[in-house]
C-alpha cells in the first residue's frame, strides 16, 4: 500500500505575509519514524508537510487552503491517508480530511496523535471523514492496521478505534514502546533537508513524562513511563545525520530530557568528542551546576524550561510543584557555563487570581533586568487540553470568543467558527477557561507582551523601570488606558500612544519604544538601495526607510544603556556575584546589522525627505 502521512500546520509557523518561519521547517519526528516502520513492513509511503507548500508559495492562509491541501494530498496517489493532529489545529485537520473524502470517497482515512487518542470515539461518531483512529504510539500498530484494511479485520489490534457494522468499536490497549532503541532510524530522507539547506535538525531523544501537571496532556499520550534512547543509539543517529547532511546542530526532543541524571551524563560522555551543538527541554529541579557543566562541555547550547507560573500557590494547585527559589540560581548556573535559556510562562488558569497573574508577570519582567537575560522569555495563554485533570475539573467553565492565539487556528471557511464554538468537547483548545479576571484582560496582556517583546532586553528593562520595576504595573496601567479607549488587542501604535501619554512625548523611554518598534517592522531581508536618481532626476529613499520626527538620538541612547548594563555587570562582580563580564547584552534586533543605518537630519531636510 502507498500511505501518505500528513503533518500538522500550526498558525504560529506562518507569518502575516504567508512566509513560514524557517525554524518550523523540520520533519515531523513521529511521522518519519512511521515511514521507516512502514517500509520495513513492505509498504510504500511519503510525507506531506503543508509548511513546505507554504514555503514554496503554493499555499496561503486563505479560504481555499483546506481544498488546496486536499488536492495536493490526493495528487500523491495514496491508497491510504494518515493524519496526525493536535487540538490547536484540529479544525484544519478535519476540514482537509473532509475535502480528501470528497475527492476519494472509498479511500481509508486514518487519524492519530494526542487529540485523536483521547477523543477517539466522539471524533468517529461525529465526523465521517475518518475511518480509523490509531491511538497512542503507532509504530507497532500501523502495519497491522494496514494489513487489517486489506482483509477487513481490525478486531484483534490493540489501541485501534474504528467503524464496524454495529457502530464504533474501540479495542482495548494503549500501545507504548518500552525500548525506543528497537525502532528503525527515522526516514529523514523523506524530507528535503539538502534542498532547504537546513543547518540544524530535530532528533527524538525519548518519550514519556513522570510528572502530573494538571494542564498537560503529554502523559495521556506517551504515558508516565520516562523513556530515553540509549547513549549509543542517540550518538548513532547524530553521527548518521552528520555524515549524510553535514549537520552539527541538533534539537533533542523530549519533554523532560534530564530526568535521569546518570543517563544524561552517559550521553554527554558518548558525544563529548563529536563537536556537536544541541539543545533540549528540562525542569529546573532536574538540573544542577555539575550536570549543566557536563552538558555544556558535550555541546549543549540551549535549554528550554517550562516554568508556567510565578505564583507558588498556583504551582501547587496546578501540580507543577516547581520550587521557584530555583529560578534565578538555575538561570545563573546556565549563564555561567554558557548555555542559553528559554523560559516559558502561562496565564489564564481557571483558578488564577490577580495576585497570581501579577506574580507571573513580575517574574517575566525580572528576566529583563538580569545581567544576562534569558535568550527567550515566552508568555502564553492557557489552552484547555483533552485528557487533563484541569479540563475534567473545569469543563463547565469553557467559553469561546474566536481569539486566535499561538495555540489556536484562524477561521478560514465560512462555517469554521460555528463548528468550533458548537463543539467544545472536541475543540476545547480553541476555547478558554472563565476565570475571576475578565477575558479582555488576558487578551490585552498577551497582545501587549507581543509588542513589548520586540524591544531589546535592556530597552524593555528600562521601560519597566518607569513603572516601579514591575511588569505587572506596566501591564495594569496599559490595560486601564486601553479600556478607556475600548482597545482590546494592542498593536505597536497603541504602545507608542500609551508611552506618549503616560511618560510624555519627550521622555527617552518613549523615543526608545518608538525606535525599537519601527526597527522591528523592517524586513530582515531588504533589497539593495540604488544610489541613482529616478527618471525625473529625484533621489528617493529606500522604500523601507522610516522618518521619525521629534525623537532623541536613539543610537546614542542604546549605547548609553549598554554602558549602564556593563556598569551593573562590574558592580555585581565587585560584590562577588558570578557574572560573565563578556556576556552578550541580549537581543537587540538589527543593532549590529550593516544593512541598517540611523542618523539625525535637520528639520528642513526632514521636510524634504517627507515630501518625496
Amino acid at each position: 500500500m502507498k500511505v501518505v502521512l500528513v503533518d500538522n500546520l500550526l498558525i504560529d509557523e506562518v507569518g502575516a505575509d504567508g512566509i513560514v518561519d524557517t525554524s518550523a521547517l523540520q520533519p515531523h519526528l513521529g511521522l518519519i519514524s512511521l515511514l521507516s516502520v512502514l517500509r520495513r513492513a513492505g509498504h510504500d509511503g511519503c510525507l506531506y508537510d503543508p509548511k513546505l507548500a507554504f514555503n514554496a508559495g503554493r499555499l496561503t492562509l486563505s479560504a481555499d487552503l483546506y481544498r488546496k491541501m486536499a488536492q495536493e494530498i490526493v495528487a500523491c496517489e495514496p491508497d491510504v491517508v494518515g493524519f496526525t493532529s493536535l487540538g490547536c489545529n484540529f479544525i484544519c485537520t478535519l476540514k482537509v480530511a473532509q475535502h480528501v473524502r470528497a475527492l476519494m470517497p472509498g479511500m481509508p482515512v486514518l487519524l492519530g496523535g494526542p487529540h485523536a487518542t483521547i477523543l477517539d470515539r466522539v471524533i468517529l461518531e461525529r465526523y465521517s471523514a475518518f475511518d480509523v483512529i490509531v491511538r497512542n504510539e503507532a509504530e507497532n500498530t500501523l502495519p497491522a492496521v494496514l494489513a487489517g484494511l486489506s482483509d477487513g479485520g481490525l478486531a484483534g489490534i490493540p489501541g485501534v478505534t474504528f467503524r464496524s457494522g454495529t457502530g464504533i468499536r474501540s479495542n482495548p490497549g494503549a500501545p507504548l514502546i518500552e525500548s525506543l532503541d528497537e525502532l528503525p532510524m527515522p526516514s529523514y530522507a523523506d524530507y528535503p533537508i539538502e534542498q532547504l539547506r537546513l543547518d540544524s535538525l530535530s532528533v527524538e531523544a525519548g518519550r514519556g513524562c513522570p510528572f502530573m501537571c494538571t494542564f498537560c496532556s503529554t502523559a495521556s499520550f506517551f504515558g508516565r513511563s520516562y523513556r530515553l534512547k540509549s547513549a549509543a543509539r542517540l550518538r548513532a543517529e547524530l553521527d548518521e545525520l552528520h555524515a549524510r547532511y553535514g549537520i552539527r546542530k541538533f534539537s533533542l526532543q523530549h519533554d523532560l530530557f534530564t530526568v535521569n541524571r546518570d543517563k544524561i551524563l552517559g550521553f554527554c560522555e558518548a558525544i563529548a568528542d563529536r563537536g556537536y551543538e544541541w539543545g533540549c527541554s528540562a525542569r529546573m529541579d532536574c538540573v544542577d551546576p555539575g550536570l549543566l557543566k557536563a552538558m555544556r562541555q558535550a555541546g549543549c547550547k540551549q535549554i528550554y524550561f517550562g516554568v508556567e507560573s510565578g505564583s507558588p500557590w498556583l504551582q501547587r494547585v496546578a501540580e507543577k510543584r516547581l520550587d521557584l527559589t530555583l529560578f534565578y540560581p538555575t538561570l545563573d548556573a546556565c549563564a555561567a557555563v554558557g548555555i542559553e535559556t528559554t523560559v516559558s510562562f502561562i496565564i489564564g488558569y481557571p483558578q488564577e487570581r490577580l495576585v497570581d497573574m501579577e506574580a507571573t508577570l513580575d517574574m517575566v519582567g525580572s528576566c529583563f533586568h538580569r545581567s544576562t537575560p534569558p535568550h527567550n522569555v515566552q508568555v502564553h495563554l492557557m489552552a484547555p487540553e483533552p485528557g487533563t485533570r484541569l479540563l475534567a475539573d473545569f469543563k463547565d467553565r469553557l467559553a469561546f470568543d474566536g481569539f486566535v492565539s499561538d495555540f489556536t487556528f484562524p477561521a478560514l471557511e465560512p462555517d469554521d467558527s460555528a463548528l468550533v464554538s458548537a463543539s467544545p468537547d472536541v475543540f476545547m483548545n480553541s476555547h478558554y477557561f472563565i476565570t475571576e479576571l475578565p477575558r479582555r484582560r488576558y487578551i490585552t496582556t498577551i497582545t501587549l507582551y507581543r509588542q513589548l517583546y520586540l524591544l531589546s532586553p535592556h530597552v524593555l528593562s528600562f521601560l519597566i523601570d518607569q513603572f516601579d520595576g514591575r511588569l505587572s504595573r506596566l501591564v495594569a496601567e496599559f490595560e486601564a488606558w486601553a479600556l478607556a479607549r475600548n482597545i482590546e488587542t494592542a498593536n505597536s501604535d497603541d504602545v507608542v500612544a500609551f508611552c506618549r501619554q503616560r511618560l510624555g512625548p519627550e521622555h527617552v523611554a518613549t523615543s526608545l519604544v518608538r525606535y525599537m518598534l519601527v526597527l522591528a517592522g523592517i524586513p530582515d531581508a531588504l533589497p539593495p538601495a540604488s544610489p541613482r536618481p529616478t527618471r525625473s532626476g529625484i533621489y528617493k529613499l529606500n522604500p523601507h526607510a522610516r522618518l521619525l520626527r521629534d525623537i532623541h538620538d536613539c543610537t546614542l541612547l542604546l549605547e548609553r544603556l549598554a554602558d549602564l548594563l556593563r556598569a551593573r555587570h562590574a558592580a555585581e562582580m565587585e560584590a562577588g556575584e558570578d557574572v560573565d563580564a563578556d556576556a552578550p547584552l541580549g537581543r537587540r534586533r538589527g543593532a549590529a546589522s550593516p544593512r541598517l543605518l540611523a542618523g539625525q537630519i535637520e528639520a528642513d531636510w526632514a521636510a524634504l525627505v517627507h515630501r518625496h
